[in-house]
């Protein structure tokens, strides 16, 4: 296994295991995460061994962006963040080797729009999926509209972004938004073994077959410009800001709609 300070990667056989490793912040993303986890990403692409990647997080998948590397971001901090969200985010999606996202616990706001890349979800009964940047004065920042809405439908999508709310993992399932739920603590085994089971077909077909699927379902390069630009724009916000600091202080905020 080697460490890169908040990622651990292993390899099992043919599948690249990355393992988000900030426990203690139920692994925020931060600036850093998400440029350790572009070069993981890159280097488990390029091993020629390694035909499956896994993403993982623990006892906690990703409770979202950082709050507190959040606040006090100018618009054009907020929008240089967004971009390098989409960035490692469209890498993922991207990526030539099927990804697979194993969730239990908190999958919320960016770390949702983080499963949200992945070609597969597999969930155990822990597991909990939302969008809830708007309590925050946020829209999702990384694509979590578009990609959301593919899945789910846009009523589904709207329902749990406008509001947001946060499901379990059985409804998850029920709306699509993962592919199956398996017992508390089987997650990485029912992950690893779908793992086992692609890195058995031909590497050139899976490659193929995932590339003619993402084409017909294309995020529109224009609609994701506006994502990272409204998600600079609610840093302007009085909304925002209160949103922030209620979260910090563990207060309900009081938004009044500027």
């Amino acid at each position: 296994m080697s460490t890169r300070g908040r990622i651990s990667i292993q390899k099992k056989y043919e599948t690249g295991i990355i393992l988000l490793n900030r426990p203690e912040t139920m692994n925020a993303l931060q600036t850093g995460t998400l440029r350790e986890l572009a070069d993981s990403l890159a280097e488990l692409e390029k091993d020629d061994q390694v035909r499956v990647i896994l993403l993982t997080g623990g006892k906690n998948f990703c409770a979202g962006a950082d709050i507190r590397e959040m606040k006090g971001k100018t618009p054009e901090e907020a929008e240089s963040f967004a971009k390098l969200g989409h960035s490692v985010l469209d890498q993922i999606e991207n990526c030539t080797k099927p990804v697979l996202a194993a969730i239990a616990g908190y999958a919320l706001g960016g770390g949702c729009e983080l499963a949200l890349a992945c070609d597969m979800r597999i969930a155990d009964e822990t597991a909990k999926l939302g969008q809830p940047e708007v309590t925050l004065g946020l829209v999702p920042g990384f694509a979590g509209t578009q990609r959301l809405t593919r899945l789910v439908g846009a009523s589904r999508a709207k329902e749990m972004i406008l509001t947001g709310t946060v499901i379990g993992a059985n409804e998850a399932e029920f709306i699509g938004l993962i592919n199956r739920v398996v017992p508390e603590g089987k997650v990485m085994e029912h992950a690893e073994e779908t793992a086992r089971i692609i890195s058995q077909r031909s590497p050139v077909a899976v490659r193929l077959a995932k590339e003619m699927i993402n084409r017909s379902s294309e995020i529109e390069k224009g609609l994701a410009m506006m994502d990272v630009a409204s998600f600079g724009l609610c840093f302007a916000s009085e909304d925002h800001v209160e949103g922030i600091n209620a979260f910090l202080e563990k207060r309900k905020p009081r938004f009044k709609g500027i």
